[in-house]
């Protein structure tokens, strides 16, 4: 798993950007320079369908010309209550898809499963299997680990059982092929930190440990005839993903190959013809240079108008075509549809000219994909091509500085990563109120109210997500009666007041009670508009002498028994979150012993009684530098069509008004009904297997909880910079070394010195 860098460094990095954006040039975002030119070459994608039985490609590999797959089908039983069964086959064809052969495997043993398809350094096409036997008398049980060798028509001719070292049999053992490699008679598996040899009978030899802290993902040999592990290797607190160098005959390691700022996690490796790897993340190609870690990205499957996602396995070909095999479901035949796509390159300039938008995001949901798919083949004027940032270490980071540097895309989604208040500040964006007035189906009064005045900006509107969620805090009635807003005062007041032995709130230390109290209520101290700060009040140095009262981190007791605190009146505070209407009735159930629930706004000055929107879906909006608008446009508000609510806002909150209508009706209903264009709705009992549907007071709860809504609750660097920045300032607090008011005041000097660096 990729671990997290030192945050304090991307902070400073990001900073330093940003004061360059919005200080040194004394440019405003309109000013910026846009460099969006297109690659000179691009992939153009051809399309074979293979008609095989097998419903999921597990493996796949090239001999010579021909592409060889390994995978699986469901078969029902035959007899009443007999048991169903896993159908393997093996299916091989020419590399345009023709000659297709297919063949169910047979030879194995009955708990025998091939783990993966291979080809060895003499070209030969092999299974790797494991079997698993277990003694229900003794409670033992074994593992074994095979090799078949395959003939041309996937019939096992021969077979190596791998004999592993009794030392170390007591290890967990994995094959996979992309951690297998054949070299001079000898089979190198890599798994976590070592690599296992065996000779060509299965006999084990040594094991080579990795000197280095890193877990191999993959092992490649390179055009010499080089070995190579590639995986994560750490560094303290943070890390990178490198290549290391096994030299078998040396019995050592070389030293790390990093890729600089790039982290790819590779789903897939394979060595092309001039002598570079080639790697498959599932967003993107990218070629690497083995002998010093430079790294090329040779395509990005979107702007191949193709599904990454769906991208089985893909082989670098001889004349510079990449072969992909892909493997879709339709829904209209329930089936999965498999591919053999050939991308050839070629020219931009020989591809049909259209308009093109430049879209950018630190990180892209799977409907902004599709849409960008179906968009791209479908449309006659414009075409989204993708500058993708998945790759880097830190995507953000890389966003924003691109944007520093003028790389402005025509379409920015800001769901993550971006500061949307300095970027609106400096007029980045356009309002896509009028885009709203000139549409003939969507129009502003088509949306829920209270998420509009909660997105709005000086009344205009820069970005919408198209579903979210609601954030509070919840608590019994028997403590908090019917109260939906309060101060800080007032909360801290009402705790104290709790029976001894109470607990604030679940899994709650004083670091994470004001983190999440202050950043969930930033409005309270910060103004980004007028660049006010006010950290050093009263309320808040309350707040942070209060915080003290709470366990620290490593005080926190995760095995109390939250249930019977509840009950009994002790649990004084807990998170709520309502991703759905459906989600209400648990919390009905789980504060029945305190006669119902309350929900709560975070303290507040005012005592408001807003609640929290997070957005679960992409927030795009359109940049000052786009000059193709209503392309852009078209893009962005296929997101909030009635179809699009309808059909990909599920089990969430919608933000249309019609569709949470819809959906409340839904989660109401008792029986399934059809909707008037004839589509088949079931009920909550039925889709979830609730045993009751919300009661009419249920939903109008719902909506009483929307029109709450007022505050936004995303990933913000600016947001989590004021929170880091209260985090480190306050340990000298609860370490005695500062009071509150002191650590207040220097609170209060580093967040306005960020705010007037970031306004």
């Amino acid at each position: 798993m990729k671990k997290k860098q030192g945050k304090q460094f991307l902070i400073n990095v990001f900073l330093f950007a940003m004061a360059i954006l919005f200080t040194a040039c004394g440019k405003s975002a309109t000013e910026v320079s846009k460099t969006n030119a297109r690659s000179e070459y691009l992939y153009q994608p051809t399309y074979q369908s293979i008609e095989i039985k097998m419903d999921y490609i597990q493996s796949a590999c090239k001999k010579e010309d021909r592409i060889y797959m390994y995978g699986s089908t469901w078969e029902e039983a035959k007899e009443k209550n007999g048991e169903g069964r896993s159908i393997y086959y093996i299916a091989s064809c020419n590399i345009d898809g023709s000659d297709l052969q297919e063949k169910e495997i047979k030879g194995l043993k009955d708990n025998e499963y091939v783990m993966s398809l291979a080809v060895d350094d003499k070209d030969q096409l092999l299974f790797m299997t494991q079997e698993y036997e277990y003694n229900e008398e003794t409670g033992e049980d074994k593992q074994y680990y095979r090799i078949h060798r395959l003939n041309q028509k996937g019939k096992i001719e021969d077979t190596v059982e791998l004999k592993k070292d009794k030392k170390d049999s007591d290890e967990y053992f994995y094959l996979d092929s992309n951690c297998v490699v054949f070299l001079d008679g000898m089979i190198y598996i890599g798994m976590d930190k070592k690599i296992y040899s065996f000779d060509e009978k299965g006999k084990a030899g040594k094991s080579y440990e990795i000197e280095e802290d890193m877990y191999i993902q993959k092992l490649i040999l390179s055009a010499e005839g080089k070995l190579y592990t590639y995986g994560w290797l750490n560094e303290g607190d943070s890390g990178k993903q490198v290549f290391i160098e096994f030299k078998p005959k040396e019995e050592k390691f070389g030293d790390p190959i990093d890729l600089g700022e790039y982290n790819i996690y590779g789903q897939s490796m394979r060595l092309s013809e001039s002598g570079k790897v080639f790697v498959n993340d599932g967003n993107n190609i990218y070629s690497v240079d083995l002998s010093n870690g430079k790294l090329t990205t040779e395509l990005n499957w979107i702007n191949s108008d193709v599904d990454g996602d769906s991208v089985r396995e893909c082989f670098p070909l001889e004349d510079g075509k990449i072969l992909a095999i892909s493997t879709n479901y339709q829904q209209s035949t329930q089936k999965n549809i498999t591919e053999i796509v050939i991308l050839n390159k070629i020219k931009a300039s020989e591809i049909k000219e259209k308009k093109v938008l430049i879209y950018a995001g630190a990180s892209m949901d799977y409907s902004v994909k599709e849409k960008i798919l179906s968009f791209n083949k479908t449309n006659e004027n414009y075409r989204i091509e993708v500058r993708d940032y998945s790759g880097y270490d830190d995507s953000a980071r890389k966003l924003n500085l691109d944007i520093t540097s003028g790389k402005v895309p025509d379409i920015l989604d800001v769901s993550y990563g971006i500061s949307k208040d300095a970027l609106v500040k400096k007029g980045l964006f356009l309002d896509i109120y009028p885009f709203m007035e000139q549409d003939k189906e969507i129009k502003k009064e088509d949306f829920i109210p209270s998420v509009l005045s909660t997105m709005e900006v000086e009344e205009k509107l820069y970005f919408l997500p198209y579903s979210f969620n609601i954030q509070g805090l919840i608590s019994g009635k028997k403590m908090i009666g019917d109260r939906e807003g309060w101060t800080v005062k007032e909360m801290m007041e009402m705790y104290k007041a709790m029976p001894k032995g109470s607990v604030f709130m679940t899994d709650m230390s004083r670091e994470g009670f004001c983190y999440n109290m202050i950043t969930r209520q930033l409005n309270e101290y910060i103004d980004w508009n007028t660049g006010k700060v006010d950290f050093n009040n009263d309320d808040f140095i309350e707040l942070v002498e209060f915080s003290k009262s709470l366990p620290k981190e490593e005080e926190l007791k995760y095995d109390d028994d939250m249930t019977v605190l509840r009950n009994e009146g002790k649990l004084f505070l807990e998170s709520f979150y309502l991703q759905d209407p459906v989600d209400i009735i648990g919390y009905e159930k789980t504060y029945k012993k305190q006669k119902g629930y309350q929900i709560l706004s975070y303290p507040s000055s005012d005592k408001s009684n807003q609640l929290s929107m997070g957005g679960l879906g992409s927030m795009l909006a359109i940049t000052k530098q786009c000059k193709e608008t209503e392309g852009a446009w078209e893009f962005i508000r296929q997101f909030f069509t009635y179809d699009f609510q309808k059909t990909e806002v599920n089990y969430c909150f919608p933000v249309r008004k019609d569709m949470l209508e819809r959906r409340l009706k839904q989660v109401q209903a008792t029986k399934s009904y059809k909707e008037e264009d004839g589509t088949k709705v079931n009920t909550i009992i039925e889709e979830y297997g609730y045993d009751r549907a919300l009661t009419k007071e249920e939903a109008e709860m719902i909506r009483s909880i929307v029109e709450r809504i007022g505050t936004c609750s995303s990933y913000d660097t600016a947001t989590d910079e004021i929170g880091e920045i209260i985090n480190e300032e306050l340990q000298a607090f609860y370490t005695g070394d500062k009071t509150a008011k002191e650590a207040a005041e220097i609170i209060q000097s580093r967040a306005k010195i960020y705010v007037s660096e970031n306004s």
